[in-house]
């Protein structure tokens, strides 16, 4: 039998059933038939909704994300929104910066030694749902309480914990611990690439070179550099902008920590930038530059300084919810989002 000559009721299982959003498009486009089905609204919205939720679900938590407003309390149930282009839009972009962040996840999982490397796999399609779950609910820690209004001093106030731990306890210790495993990949990815420690750059250089010196220190005036002398340094062959560090394993503790306060859309976009060139420069002003390091610092600043000296508090809230319910450890990289 044709695809053509099946009746309607069968087409619209078969768009019901597809589970990526561009291919319900695509799919829509090869024949007029399937094009005035998706054409009319109370058909299109739920077959693109149904896709979407197979494709970046859940999508209850994503429409947390897109639809929060700064105003209302975060652990408060709002009732979904209607289905629209306009919100089937928004949740798509979240959607795919949490599908990028699943497939980061082997990478800064098995990590380090050959035989963690041989082990790497992809993730099943319901650990990747995991990871999606975990990415919106940081995302959503983030809009709320990673902002102007909670600064250093005030992040330990009996209203401001109550206030973080209520969003918390309406999570299963275990979904606790998929963002505690969600949010140490983050770690992973700002200690390797996005703010990488002094240490980290020169190990990673002693393996590139060898004992090439990153660095080659110059007097001005051509003599033998001496300790007291004042000097400049020029890059050698091998040294790059890209890789200036972000000072020793104490300096780069606390900067690691108020970088953790990016949600994983902004840390994806810093990802991208200094691993690929792209996606960041845009949002500078107009700013042009090649030096990552200075790239990133820029980003930062703009975000005011109350994001300096001001580390995360989602780690610290976590282990407070599961203070309160028991005496049970929850972390480790991997031990709860894989199956």
């Amino acid at each position: 039998m044709l695809f053509e000559s099946l009746p309607n009721e069968t087409l619209l299982q078969i768009l019901h059933s597809i589970t990526s959003v561009q291919d319900v498009l695509s799919l829509s486009l090869t024949s007029h038939r399937l094009h005035n089905l998706l054409s009319r609204p109370a058909q299109r919205l739920p077959i693109l909704f149904d896709a979407a939720e197979r494709q970046y679900g859940p999508l209850s938590s994503a429409i947390a994300v897109v639809t929060y407003y700064p105003s209302q309390l975060p652990h408060i149930h709002r009732p979904s929104p209607p289905q629209s282009l306009s919100l089937l839009k928004q949740l798509l972009h979240v959607g795919q910066v949490a599908n990028t962040w699943a497939d980061l996840y082997p990478f800064t999982y098995w990590r380090g030694t050959e035989q963690d490397c041989a082990s790497r796999r992809l993730l099943s399609e319901h650990e990747r749902y995991r990871v999606r779950r975990a990415c919106y609910r940081v995302w959503l820690y983030g809009l709320a309480f990673h902002t102007p209004n909670f600064g250093r001093y005030t992040r330990l106030q009996p209203p401001v914990v109550r206030s973080r731990a209520a969003l918390l306890r309406a999570w299963t210790t275990r979904e606790l611990g998929e963002i505690l495993d969600f949010q140490s990949m983050m770690r992973v990815v700002l200690e390797l690439f996005v703010c990488p420690s002094d240490g980290t750059i020169i190990h990673r250089h002693k393996e590139r070179y060898g004992e090439t010196p990153l660095i080659s220190l110059v007097h001005p005036s051509g003599a033998k550099l001496r300790c007291y002398d004042h000097y400049t340094y020029t890059r050698t062959a091998q040294h790059t902008d890209m890789w200036e560090g972000w000072g020793g394993d104490v300096e780069h503790y606390y900067v690691v920590e108020d970088m953790l306060k990016l949600h994983p859309g902004q840390l994806l976009e810093l990802y991208e930038f200094v691993v690929n060139g792209k996606g960041l420069l845009p949002l500078l002003d107009g700013a042009i530059t090649q030096n990552s390091n200075a790239a990133v610092k820029a980003f930062v600043a703009g975000l005011g300084e109350w994001f300096e000296n001001n580390g995360e508090t989602l780690g610290e809230t976590i282990k407070f919810v599961i203070s309160e319910r028991s005496d049970e450890e929850v972390g480790g990289c991997g031990d709860l989002v894989l199956e």
